[in-house]
């Protein structure tokens, strides 16, 4: 594989790892860090409702919206850099 060859390689993974961040993590946290506790909580004193979307940590959001794109991202750095030689 040549070096334009890798390049492409690299910038794909890179691409691929945003768009799953983005996706599967990024909006969710996005979602969840920009609640507003004015707008989204029923208080009755004693007791409050809150409609705040659940921090994104179930398996999905982490495994696909995390992990894999570090992998990936891993994996695009040492595909670019090429051999030691």
């Amino acid at each position: 594989m040549d070096a334009t060859q890798r390049r492409t390689v690299e910038l794909a993974a890179y691409a691929i790892a945003i768009v799953l961040f983005v996706f599967f993590f990024g909006r969710a946290f996005w979602e969840w860090a920009n609640w507003n506790e004015k707008s989204g909580t029923l208080d009755f004193g004693i007791v409050k409702f809150t409609s705040r979307p659940p921090f994104p940590n179930d398996a999905r959001s982490v495994l696909v919206g995390l992990v894999t794109p570090i992998v990936l991202a891993a994996f695009g750095r040492i595909l670019g850099r090429g051999r030691a030689d």
